[in-house]
């Protein structure tokens, strides 16, 4: 355990372009992989590296994050000093809207908490919560201590094809240079957006920013603070993560999720685990009908029909007769007999009646919104 390393996770506004998928819920809390939830990525990365200490900034629609996390105990973060923290958005002006306009602006609203929760001389992690992928923060740690940097990034490989930062890495390994909000291939290295920073420095940074009436991390405190003469020491993570800012970005990391190179580099069987919340549920039943190719289906599923490439959560049913191709059914979603689907959605408690047929494809995948009847 490491009471020099504290972490933020912050878990702001939905991307619009994710549509049903955060109508009830925000990013952080989409369910992924059949029994995870986004935020159990960050999560798992901080505890794996033994940080004990988590605050999680939350902004709206956070009630399904709040009954996913509870006290924390799944993650070894229940205690009785500590542990994990959740921040709502009310550190904030009565005449404030409830939303941040950016990240500055969501950790000068729990100013406080890291003032006075995190002592003099800590580092703090501080991460968004909307990607999936098995990350090694102690390799971060490791290099962030041994350079003496101020501020650590994780950066990747490649690129985003939606908006993103980069940083221009020199021969020293450390970054002068950031190139702000780049789509697709650039300069530089693709930002993970996870980074350590001293806790002073990040009260500084919160404060320039406050004073200029700035609100956003890469653009007005990056900058700034590279601009005064600042440098960046970056570690390279080029295994599997991904980013999920779109209905599509979900899709696709679903998919991909079935491919056994992906599944090992998400979860390793001797490797760091991925924690989530526990449940008790009992095996799934697969009847003399059913018919299964390359799918994950977690515990408590009811299975009679025909799956191919998709992946269902706990206490889905797929009666006899249906069929699904590259499908992503949530929790307690119903299947009725002869009902088709492609490229499918499903978000929690829905129902396909009988002989309907569904398509979307692999670029505009259908979605059905929680609790839909169709």
């Amino acid at each position: 355990m490491r009471n020099d390393l504290h972490g933020i996770i912050y878990t702001l506004h939905s991307e619009t372009a994710l549509r049903e998928l955060v109508e009830h819920r925000n990013s952080a809390s989409i369910p992924f992989g059949g029994r995870y939830r986004l935020i159990d990525f960050a999560l798992s990365a901080m505890v794996n590296a033994g940080i004990r200490d988590v605050g999680v900034i939350m902004e709206r629609d956070y009630q399904s994050l709040l009954d996913h996390l509870s006290n924390g105990a799944d993650w070894g973060l229940a205690r009785r000093s500590g542990g994990l923290r959740l921040l709502p958005p009310f550190g904030l002006p009565d005449a404030h809207s409830g939303h941040f306009s950016g990240c500055m602006e969501a950790l000068r609203s729990v100013r406080s908490y890291i003032q006075d929760d995190i002592p003099q001389g800590a580092d703090i992690v501080l991460c968004a919560a909307d990607w999936a992928g098995n990350i090694d923060l102690n390799r971060a740690v490791e290099l962030h201590r041994r350079t003496g940097a101020e501020i650590t990034a994780v950066c990747s490989e490649g690129y985003g094809d939606f908006a993103h930062h980069r940083l221009v890495v020199d021969d020293d390994g450390f970054a002068r240079r950031l190139v702000f909000s780049e789509g697709g291939p650039g300069p530089g290295l693709f930002s993970r957006e996870i980074y350590i920073i001293k806790r002073d420095l990040l009260l500084e940074l919160m404060d320039y920013c406050s004073d200029s009436d700035h609100s956003h991390f890469h653009r007005d405190a990056l900058a700034h603070y590279l601009a005064e003469g600042g440098r960046i020491a970056v570690c390279e993570h080029n295994q599997y993560a991904r980013r999920i800012t779109s209905v599509r970005d979900y899709f696709d990391a679903s998919m991909e999720l079935i491919q056994p190179q992906v599944m090992a580099e998400l979860f390793p069987a001797d490797g760091l685990p991925i924690r989530t919340k526990e449940r008790a549920e009992a095996s799934t039943y697969y009847s003399d009908t059913a018919v299964v190719r390359s799918s994950l289906v977690a515990d408590g599923c009811y299975i009679e029909g025909e799956l191919d490439s998709c992946i269902l959560f706990r206490g889905v049913r797929v009666a006899k007769g249906a069929k699904l191709k590259n499908c992503v059914l949530m929790q307690d979603t119903v299947v009725e007999a002869g009902a088709e689907l492609r490229c499918v959605i499903a978000d929690k408690d829905c129902v396909v009646t009988e002989n309907c047929f569904l398509a979307g494809s692999e670029r505009l995948p259908l979605v059905i919104p929680k609790g839909e009847k169709v």
